[in-house]
């Protein structure tokens, strides 16, 4: 950006240069010449400041963008040394790398978003591995106490779905009853209100696409009534049916969290033109309770399949619970113990057992060791696992 004072020298210059009785033409001369250094001077030193200036906005609306983005992330490396049913498997694996992308675009509208790598090769020789965007959508602040979310989202129920990154749990592996009957992470595509109140009391309404289990007109082995397999993951999800979930929660004593949540559909096989399915009801909740450096932590989680089909395959109910305490005399180390009993099947009454050790050597850094323990219905699978987890 240039500015030039020329046309004031001229106009200068004009003025000195008619007659005068006091002056001569050689003052006149001197005195034009130094005013025209004068102005040179000014010009230049106006020159700098404005550019100065373009260059100081420029840097605050970088500054100002570079503020907006916000990175975080979490990955774990799992070690498991296990006898499933009487053989030997030992594994290793970089079970998840997780990339948190946001955006605020001023104080009202933020982006949020979560891709995850799983298993570290997609696709991998033995079929798993994944690459998933299990976040991404606009929430908008309504108010300091409302909001509305639209995009991918996770399922506002359970303790872990939420919030699961390794260092937020005990064990290597998360609890078995949020992996099956609630099937963590779950995440859909829909729209979310929630609104809290100053007394510790909150609530979330969510309306998403739904779950749609296998049909077993096509696969034999397919099993229409599988909770977890039904995960649609918004790729090109059926939404012929929307599933709505509605939560409450209440956070108004200190180290209590007491949640309950429930979702209903009306057709687990999203209409399908032979149905092999009909509506299915979730009902659950939990309490966590912190005592000083003990924990104790309570859910309970239970489906009702209707229809027929569903009650002759013994899936119309499938349920289960968990119960864990755990200590931590230290700021670095935890101790945990876990019992968890479920069922998706009438007559097939699974029941597991963790427990184990946390090791914090900074707060966003954790080693964990865990010990697990299964009845023949669970699996049968017994052994210790190792792990290293981080988050930032």
């Amino acid at each position: 950006m240039k500015f030039t004072l020329a046309p004031l020298a001229i106009a200068v210059a004009t003025v000195f240069a008619l007659p005068a009785s006091a002056a001569t033409q050689e003052d006149q001369a001197e005195t034009i010449r130094q005013l025209e250094a004068r102005i040179q001077q000014l010009e230049e030193t106006l020159d700098e400041r404005v550019d100065f200036l373009a260059d100081a906005i420029e840097r605050q609306q970088q500054d100002s963008i570079a503020s907006r983005v916000h990175f975080g992330g979490y990955g774990e490396l799992n070690y498991s040394n296990l006898d499933v049913d009487g053989e030997d498997v030992r594994e290793m694996d970089f079970r998840r790398w997780v990339l948190f992308v946001g955006y605020e675009f001023n104080n009202w509208v933020s982006f949020h978003s979560e891709f995850e790598v799983e298993h570290t090769v997609v696709p991998a020789s033995d079929g798993t591995g994944a690459v998933e965007l299990e976040q991404a959508y606009l929430e908008f602040k309504l108010a300091d106490d409302k909001q509305l979310k639209t995009g991918i989202q996770l399922m506002p129920v359970g303790i872990i779905s939420e919030t699961h990154e390794p260092v937020t749990y005990y064990g290597v592996e998360r609890p078995v009853l949020e992996t099956t009957l609630i099937p963590t992470t779950w995440f859909a595509g829909g729209v979310m209100y929630s609104q809290q109140f100053s007394n510790g009391l909150s609530y979330d309404v969510f309306l998403s696409e739904g779950l749609q289990t296998d049909d077993p007109t096509t696969d034999s082995e397919a099993d229409p009534f599988d909770i977890k397999s039904g995960k649609q993951k918004t790729h090109y999800a059926n939404m012929f049916d929307l599933a709505t979930t509605a939560r409450i929660k209440y956070t108004g004593i200190a180290g209590l969290e007491l949640a309950a949540y429930a979702q209903y559909q009306p057709d687990l096989d999203q209409s399908a033109e032979e149905s092999y399915a009909d509506s299915a009801t979730m009902l659950g909740g939990h309490a966590v309770y912190q005592f000083n450096s003990v924990t104790g932590k309570f859910m309970y989680v239970r489906w009702d399949l209707a229809g027929d089909a569903a009650k002759e395959a013994g899936k119309d109910v499938q349920d289960g619970m968990q119960a864990e305490v755990s200590w931590k005399p230290l700021e670095a180390l935890g101790v945990f113990g876990r019992q968890t009993y479920w069922s998706v099947e009438q007559g097939v009454d699974a029941s597991q057992t963790d427990m184990g050790v946390n090791y914090y050597p900074i707060s966003d850094v954790v080693f964990k060791a865990s010990y697990q323990l299964q009845n023949e219905d669970a699996g049968n699978t017994d052994g210790f696992y190792l792990g290293m987890g981080y988050q930032f």
